[in-house]
């Protein structure tokens, strides 16, 4: 039997799904393998179970610093842990496995995270997506709302508990039924399937939500900043470059931390023109179509090695002012 197996991924689960997973996936197919063994953190099998899928939990206590892009990164100072260090750390577990698998007789083929902030478009020609789905109990008849609650300790400042309590409370006194994003992936999955909406401040549980089709609310502090050697903008990805499904989604870039009273428009506003079930079909299908044109201008003027063709203004008007 040939098996792919994969070295743990110790990054954001953002990056997890949208920079890696499908690219697990397109390498499991186009290599004809029989088997896919995962090997990572416990609670995120669902990421992978479209596949023949033997997924290992590990405990990755033993890798230094926190999750940071595709890396780690030291909380005291923020300085990013180099790749061979953590490849060294986790080269235990792979060892361990491969000897487990190859006692079976198998034939091995590891894959291993390049743990340098590394990001792959997501398309056909470097990853495979797949819309998730989970079956969940169905939708309440008032619209249904999921809140997507920020708790990574690396970047923006996050909304309190308070904070969120307020959200809920506010949206409950406009007949809005809200629940809180789970931190299993197929339970969140499920949730995403089956909400009206997803809300909260940039992080990876909507990046999932994009990935289950469920439209998105979302804002992000301090937006001007271009994140990594693409240098792009968060909403950039939100609405283009990471959104392989084109799922709609509002973006909205704040210099600080909304009030829970501002949030609760923008959901009320997001329930209106592209809930899953109260929105318009007009503004998702117009979002649709706009996705489609930026997807290309993506393709024949951003990216390697279309943007080859083009001078550097127009890349620039283009990438900063249509996409």
């Amino acid at each position: 039997m040939r098996v792919l197996l994969t070295a743990p991924y110790v990054g954001e689960i953002g990056w997890e799904l949208m920079s890696w997973q499908g690219r697990v996936r397109r390498i499991f197919r186009r290599g004809n393998f029989d088997r896919l063994v995962v090997l990572g953190a416990a609670g995120k099998s669902a990421f992978y179970d479209d596949m023949p899928l033997d997924y290992v939990p590990v405990d990755l206590a033993c890798v230094p610093g926190e999750a940071c892009e595709d890396r780690r990164v030291r909380p005291s100072d923020k300085v990013l842990v180099v790749a061979d260090q953590i490849r060294r750390t986790l080269e235990p577990l792979v060892d361990r496995a491969m000897r487990t698998y190859r006692a079976r007789g198998d034939e091995i083929e590891v894959l291993w995270c390049d743990f340098s902030g590394t990001i792959y478009p997501c398309d056909s020609a470097h990853q495979t997506f797949i819309r998730y789905h989970g079956p969940g109990p169905r939708p309440a008849a008032e619209p249904s709302v999921l809140l997507v609650q920020r708790s990574r300790g690396v970047g923006s400042t996050n909304w309190s508990a308070t904070q969120w309590q307020e959200l809920a409370d506010r949206l409950a006194g406009r007949g809005i039924h809200t629940s809180v994003y789970p931190s299993e992936a197929s339970a969140a999955i499920a949730a995403a399937s089956q909400c009206d909406l997803a809300v909260g401040q940039s992080t990876g549980g909507l990046h999932l939500a994009s990935l289950c089709g469920c439209p998105h609310v979302v804002w992000s502090v301090g937006d001007n900043v271009r994140w990594t050697a693409w240098e792009m903008t968060n909403r950039q990805r939100y609405e283009t470059l990471w959104n392989p499904l084109g799922t709609p989604v509002l973006f909205h870039a704040t210099d600080t931390l909304p009030t829970p009273a501002q949030a609760a428009d923008w959901v009320w506003e997001g329930l209106c023109k592209i809930g899953r079930r109260t929105g318009s079909p007009v503004r998702r299908f117009g979002f649709h179509r706009q996705w489609q044109f930026r997807g290309w201008l993506v393709r024949e003027v951003v990216r390697r090695p279309s943007f080859r063709r083009w001078p550097w203004p127009i890349q620039r008007f283009v990438r900063y002012g249509m996409i």
